[in-house]
């Protein structure tokens, strides 16, 4: 039985990254890999269910840049204990340490798995994180991107001595289609952050929101730019916009709603489009960096605007919604083309390429 440790920078937290840990973790668990979770951070108990055969380690370190040398040193002790066949950054600055207890354990192969893409302007230790990509590029064995065109711009920008592989995150949800009423709604969700642009919808949908009076635009979610975007809706006379927060049942929100849209700026791998088609629905998306287009499939499952083009979007907005036999035809493709990215397909991928080697 081949062990692999999964490296986080703490399990506790509720990110899209963490839960798409949970998922591949618990899938490889249940195909009789030995499966162990080294969480750096946090407290101990998961946000997310994990397979009961999961065994965990807490460092309970205080951050991600403090007692270096005492967190290396446990890093080691861990490595040299449970002797793994492979070992998984989650997360390519989490390099800075496994660099230094890779070679504990003859023939342990190093994989590092960014959830960013390549051109993320970080508030955080940018410059840390661009060291620690050049770095792993050179030392590490694969190196793990969500998406082809992500791969493109590593391959373009940075030497690579390991194997650079893209394989994109799993769908949470069996696709389906809904068979519940749709409603004449234009769904977005995320957190109300400036990354997300939110800002930018407002503007998008304030352009038609006169053509469409029987439709309405829902912002599913809960941030620190909620106050900006209240005062954007009062200050641009928009009537028919909700924030509604946090949503605990976003399956029904999804089952619901006639079409999904992603304002955002930047992106690693968009799980709301990938949890949207699994329902679906026709998705309108900037076609921002990176990996909107291997999900979005212009004209067939729904339209790409332009990055950060407001009018643009108002465009794509407004085929969809004017034309139901057209979201019709564009909710088949959604369920069919988010098949591919089902568990098992992506599992195969990490087994195939990586874990079966």
């Amino acid at each position: 039985m081949k062990k692999i440790v999964f490296f986080s920078g703490g399990i506790d937290r509720s990110g899209g990254t963490e839960r798409v840990l949970s998922i591949i973790a618990s899938g490889l668990a249940a195909r009789d890999y030995e499966v162990i979770i080294v969480s750096m951070c946090g407290e101990k108990k998961s946000h997310y269910p994990l397979d009961e055969r999961i065994r965990i380690y807490y460092m309970e370190a205080p951050g991600f840049s403090k007692r270096i040398i005492g967190n290396i040193r446990k890093l080691k002790d861990i490595v040299v204990k449970e002797k793994p066949d492979y070992w998984v950054d989650v997360d390519i600055i989490l390099g800075l340490y496994t660099v230094f207890v890779k070679n504990r354990q003859k023939g342990m192969k190093w994989i590092s798995w960014e959830h960013f893409n390549y051109y993320t302007k970080f508030p955080y230790y940018a410059g840390l994180r661009k060291f620690t990509r050049r770095m792993v590029c050179k030392k590490s064995d694969y190196l793990v991107v969500l998406s082809k065109e992500d791969e493109g711009y590593y391959r373009s920008n940075e030497k690579i001595k390991g194997e650079l592989l893209s394989i994109p995150n799993p769908s949470p949800y069996e696709a389906k289609e809904s068979t519940k009423e749709r409603e004449k709604t234009v769904l977005a969700a995320g957190r109300l952050t400036a990354i997300k642009g939110f800002d930018m919808l407002l503007e998008a949908w304030s352009k038609i929101e006169n053509e469409f009076p029987d439709w309405k635009l829902v912002i599913a979610g809960e941030g620190e730019e909620r106050e900006k975007l209240e005062g954007m809706i009062a200050s641009m006379k928009i009537k028919r916009a909700e924030l509604p927060g946090f949503i605990e049942n976003m399956p029904d929100m999804y089952e619901k709603a006639s079409v999904f849209v992603l304002s955002s700026r930047n992106e690693g791998f968009v799980m709301v489009l990938l949890e949207a088609m699994s329902f679906g629905l026709p998705c309108v998306g900037f076609g921002c960096k990176a990996g909107v287009k291997e999900l979005i499939i212009d004209g067939k499952n729904g339209f790409v605007a332009e990055p950060e083009d407001c009018d643009d979007m108002a465009e794509k907005l407004r085929k969809v919604m004017s034309d139901e036999e057209l979201r019709k035809k564009m909710c088949r493709y959604s369920t069919e083309h988010v098949r591919s990215f089902d568990i098992d397909c992506i599992l195969d991928l990490w087994e195939n390429q990586i874990f079966g080697k």
